[in-house]
């Protein structure tokens, strides 16, 4: 797997992600998701994890993210960052998985893990 190639399309969405989560916007956030991802992270699930966000690891610091690698399973790529937010010093990890079945990558899963989220 190309993982420049990967960085083309992963870094935007992922930066995307990110502040739309900061700013509270459901629709920026949203707007590369498949349709089973959009079935599975609804309005008020994006609400419960800003909700835990603040609460747990503060505030996204705006273009922070490092790449850490791409890999690739099957149909899906995964691409990971690493993200500083204000109240975890750790760091969090940002895993981002897409598929590109029918044309352009869209984001089919998204995990985010870190001392402070985990406990």
């Amino acid at each position: 797997m190309d993982e420049a190639s990967l960085r083309i399309y992963s870094d935007p969405m992922t930066e995307n992600l990110l502040l739309a989560i900061e700013s509270g916007n459901y629709t920026d956030f949203s707007r590369d998701f498949d349709n089973s991802m959009k079935n599975a992270l609804d309005l008020a699930a994006f609400q419960q994890l800003r909700t835990q966000f603040e609460s747990k690891i503060g505030h996204y610091v705006p273009a922070s993210k490092t790449f850490i690698k791409g890999e690739r399973t099957g149909e899906f790529i995964i691409a990971y960052y690493r993200a500083n937010y204000t109240n975890e010093p750790a760091g969090v990890t940002v895993k981002v998985v897409f598929t590109s079945e029918n044309g352009p990558a869209k984001i089919t899963g998204l995990w985010f893990s870190s001392p402070k989220l985990a406990s």
